[in-house]
């Protein structure tokens, strides 16, 4: 069961999460969709795969290692979404706007080797099997 509330740690559930690599398989623009191959050591064949749906922005290398994700806090999301141009400053002045945004979007974070990974989007989930058009 992947964890959703801002401050959550490994919210994959993976046992050992810097034992795995990451790997851009995917964005659908018009879905707004960002698929992630995730491999376990040095093996060929996929562990699993990661999907964020509903995604606004995402910020990280073609592969890394470390695959323990965690959300951050609403504030972090938003500030990000205001350095990146995704929301203008004048929704700081419209506090109902500024929740509905911040309680359906999160910052989804982990570190690499490289550099931070962030990616502002509505979900995060886990998959075993990826959709017939992917494959």
């Amino acid at each position: 069961m992947t964890k959703t509330d801002p401050g959550s740690q490994n919210i994959f559930n993976v046992t050992q999460p810097e034992r795995y690599r990451c790997q851009v398989l995917h964005y659908h623009s018009r879905l707004s969709r960002l698929y992630l191959r995730v491999y376990k050591d040095q093996n060929q064949h996929p562990a699993f795969h990661l999907l964020f749906a509903d995604v606004a922005y995402f910020d990280c290398p073609v592969t890394w290692q470390g695959v323990d994700f965690h959300i951050a806090e609403h504030d972090e999301c938003l500030q990000l979404m205001l350095d990146t141009g995704l929301v203008g400053p004048a929704i700081l002045r419209f506090p109902g706007a500024y929740a509905s945004l911040t309680e359906y979007t999160r910052l989804y974070q982990t570190n690499s080797n490289q550099r931070p990974i962030r990616v502002i989007a509505g979900s995060g989930t886990m998959l075993r099997q990826l959709p017939a058009d992917l494959s």
